[in-house]
């Protein structure tokens, strides 16, 4: 494991061990997690996943869509590397609706085609090497299943921001950012056709008490997507696609 990943493993350990709430466990801004969550529940609203379907959460964390799934009949798996993270996630969990498994994104410890759905949200800008977990989440994908990944948008200002900053301090980033175009080729590379790409806006940080009426007013979805508008105002992106 390289320095950058055992620094953020650390970090979701002490998370874990330090806060009750979802979104800190996960270590989201609370309107980060919510925004996140609505958008989940329209893609499943539009019936995205297979009904009943087998999925895996990759890097579950608390356990939020874990649960989310398992309320709506899915048979979920979701798989952490802090064992802490998995410990909120189970206590979170009294009605067993999903299971939970230590593991590496690296190795997944599961064999090929086990899942009807792969989905993978907040992971990729924490790996050293992406395009590693995603040819392991397409082998364990079944044919025609869907998979959902989020990569940080590069282009968004405050990412320019703070990595100009990093650069003119000789530091690293804190984040890895990969463009959406570069994540879906790497899922083509493996077998997945990109199928939809959503934008994740977010109101700034400064500003928390933006996302409700943002939300009501349906602008976050409009400029999500917008695809000229999105590669820029997008703090994230959700790609989505199926196996062929």
């Amino acid at each position: 494991m390289s320095d950058f990943e055992d620094q953020w493993q650390r970090r979701f350990e002490r998370f874990a061990t330090r806060h009750q709430a979802d979104h800190q466990v996960s270590g989201w801004s609370l309107a980060g997690l919510r925004q996140r969550v609505t958008l989940f529940e329209r893609l499943l609203d539009r019936g995205v996943l297979v009904q009943g379907g087998r999925v895996l959460e990759l890097g579950c964390g608390a356990g939020t869509y874990v649960r989310l799934l398992g309320k709506r009949g899915h048979s979920v798996v979701g798989l952490d590397y802090s064992l802490p993270s998995l410990g909120r996630a189970a206590a979170a969990d009294p009605g067993h609706l999903g299971h939970y498994v230590a593991g590496s994104g690296y190795a997944l410890p599961f064999p090929s085609g086990a899942f009807d759905a792969v989905t993978c949200v907040g992971v990729l800008q924490v790996l050293a090497q992406p395009e590693v977990a995603i040819a392991e989440m397409t082998r364990v994908l079944a044919v025609r299943g869907a998979l959902l990944i989020e990569t940080l948008n590069p282009w968004n200002p405050m990412a320019v921001v703070r990595r100009l900053s990093a650069f003119s301090q000789g530091q690293p980033t804190r984040l890895r950012y990969s463009a959406a175009g570069a994540v879906e080729r790497t899922m083509t590379a493996h077998g997945v056709e990109p199928v939809q790409r959503i934008g994740v806006v977010l109101p700034p940080k400064s500003l928390p008490g933006f996302a409700e009426p943002l939300g009501r007013l349906g602008l976050q979805q409009m400029l999500g997507l917008t695809p000229g508008v999105s590669a820029v105002a997008a703090h994230a992106f959700w790609l989505l696609g199926s196996k062929r």
